[in-house]
């Protein structure tokens, strides 16, 4: 049809993955020192956003006798101003405020006859602004959203595009004198870290599952585990999931020390965040009465498996199902487990086989996926990302970005999902949980953060006993 685009099966999987309980968007915030201006961030919006035509589309859908044919069409009606609101922040304007009142923000349904996208000017936070964005995963996953979202920033106060021009947001056209910028020209494109590992692209992905008789086994072996995977130990994380959401996050952990941590114990740096918080949930569950010992809970993580030059904003990643050891009460234990876990999984084609089985969703009746998707999510406890970021700061709006955090989605009954983002030399975890299952997740950001203290204690005297061993007697 003209003037529409076919939407993809793996975009359309996510869309059918919405939940009234569980939306399928994807929530986060900068932390912006100083005042930024309504009008200058609707001119960058319009300059570098709206390049892509994915944010002035809506989602259209056409029920036919045997299936439904799902569309992206441009909004006749779009406007600016309609995604992009401010508020100002209630007294006292501290961090529980701001907790409280994102909160709010996020368990809103977004208009599915608009854009699936909003931004919130929160100002008064801390003398300055916050940046609340919100972004439904049908549109593109973590990775290649986090690639348009920084190519809205500069590398200084002085690359901003300048007040006077501010007033073009308030028309979906275009300014005619200032002709669009391509995207993967702005400066955010180049400041995410490079080097991703072969494994994890497509490219070699398929080849392996080209190889065929060789690795029939394990593709099949894969799949029994799939489909034989128990119902998750149960704790304080599983139940009935609600509307009201709670946020959290932590204070910004120096990325040098995490990686002093994993070159001390041999792991990696995910490892060391991933055991931190599996210590972290320990502790809540043993809170609410419960005993973790022997227990594991299952993550859900995403794993990016587009290749280097792979820039479209849609969907390119895999879920693979990962073992939190929270039975297991010794730091050091906890992260060698982790990494066992986490070095069986890279091993394995199951993130191959995941991607296929995704792709497979958005061209069955929603029905059937939704089915599908209610089956295994029951089967863990908390979805769990990392997304690297910058190693500078950066300026948005001509203002200091100080902070980055954001919240994966949950899908069907997951009450816990877990975000770690690394940003200019910092490590921070965004945390948010469904009200009624664990209503104050910033006690598990507090645990988080002492539990990694802890690691990083255990790490230089570990340290320190091998320099002595290696003195000469």
């Amino acid at each position: 049809m003209a003037g529409r685009e076919t939407m993809s099966s793996i975009d359309r999987a996510w869309l059918m993955m919405d939940d009234p309980t569980n939306p399928m968007v994807i929530n986060g915030f900068w932390i912006i020192r100083g005042q930024l201006k309504y009008e200058q961030v609707l001119a960058v919006l319009e300059e570098r956003l709206l390049i892509h035509d994915r944010f002035r589309q809506r989602v259209v859908e056409h029920r036919g006798s045997f299936r439904t044919r799902t569309y992206w069409e441009i909004d006749p009606e779009f406007d600016l101003r309609e995604h992009v609101r401010r508020v100002v922040l209630p007294l006292p304007r501290d961090r529980k405020t701001l907790s409280d009142t994102i909160a709010r923000l996020l368990s809103a349904p977004l208009d599915l006859n608009r854009p699936l996208w909003t931004f919130t000017l929160i100002e008064g936070y801390e003398g300055g602004s916050v940046f609340f964005g919100r972004i439904h995963h049908c549109i593109g996953d973590g990775a290649a959203l986090v690639r348009v979202l920084l190519a809205l920033t500069d590398d200084s106060a002085e690359g901003a595009r300048p007040a006077e021009a501010a007033g073009a947001g308030s028309s979906p056209n275009r300014n005619p004198l200032r002709p669009p910028t391509r995207a993967t020209d702005r400066p955010g494109y180049a400041k995410l870290p490079q080097g991703r590992k072969r494994a994890g692209q497509p490219a070699y992905l398929l080849s392996l599952a080209a190889r065929g008789g060789r690795l029939a086994g394990k593709f099949a072996a894969v799949l029994a585990k799939l489909a034989l995977m128990t119902t998750d130990d149960h704790t304080a994380f599983k139940g009935e999931v609600g509307v009201g959401k709670a946020v959290a996050w932590s204070k910004g952990i120096p990325l040098e020390d995490v990686k002093f941590v994993k070159n001390t114990m041999e792991a990696t740096v995910n490892d060391v965040l991933v055991a931190a918080m599996a210590g972290a949930l320990r502790r809540y569950v043993e809170a609410r009465g419960d005993d973790p010992q022997g227990k594991e809970i299952r993550a859900m993580v995403p794993v990016d498996i587009r290749g280097p030059e792979d820039t479209k904003l849609t969907n390119r990643f895999a879920l693979v199902y990962l073992p939190l050891p929270i039975g297991i009460a010794d730091p050091i234990d906890r992260l060698l487990e982790t990494k066992r876990h986490m070095d069986a999984i890279k091993r394995s084609p199951e993130a191959l086989v995941t991607y296929q089985a995704i792709a497979g969703l958005g061209v069955v009746s929603d029905r059937i996926a939704r089915s599908v998707r209610g089956y295994y999510a029951s089967k863990v406890s908390v979805v769990l990302t990392n997304v690297p970021g910058p190693s500078q700061k950066l300026y948005f709006a001509g203002k200091l970005l100080d902070t980055i955090v954001f919240w994966v989605p949950q899908s069907g009954s997951i009450g816990v999902g877990i975000s770690i983002f690394s940003y200019g030399g910092q490590v921070n975890i965004g945390l948010i949980t469904d009200r009624g299952l664990a209503p104050d997740p910033d006690t598990i950001v507090t645990a988080f953060q002492e539990e990694f203290e802890n690691l990083f204690y255990l790490a230089h005297v570990q340290e320190l006993q091998a320099r002595r061993n290696a003195e000469p007697a």
